[in-house]
């Protein structure tokens, strides 16, 4: 992972990533026309995809008891879905 893209909560945080992990950060602006939902260009990428998570039942549930079963389970999701678009 190279860019992270995160909303404003997380501004601030630009060198630290930078530095300790190598990562570039970039804070995605909202329209600050109206102040009630906004799709917000690249973070409906992120909310799209933990919606297709909902369909696999180990990712609904906190059902793993360590962090690297769970990472492995979402490794598994996103290639079965990848796999499936290649059909």
């Amino acid at each position: 992972m190279e860019t992270v893209f995160a909303d404003q909560a997380y501004r601030g945080l630009e060198e630290t990533l930078d530095r300790e992990l190598g990562w570039e950060l970039h804070v995605v602006e909202s329209d600050g026309e109206n102040s009630g939902f906004s799709v917000d260009r690249k973070r409906w990428i992120v909310e799209r995809t933990y919606g297709w998570f909902g369909g696999w039942r180990r990712l609904d549930r906190e059902y793993e008891r360590r962090t690297d079963s769970s990472e492995t389970m979402v490794h598994f999701a996103m290639l079965r879905i990848a796999l499936n678009r290649l059909d």
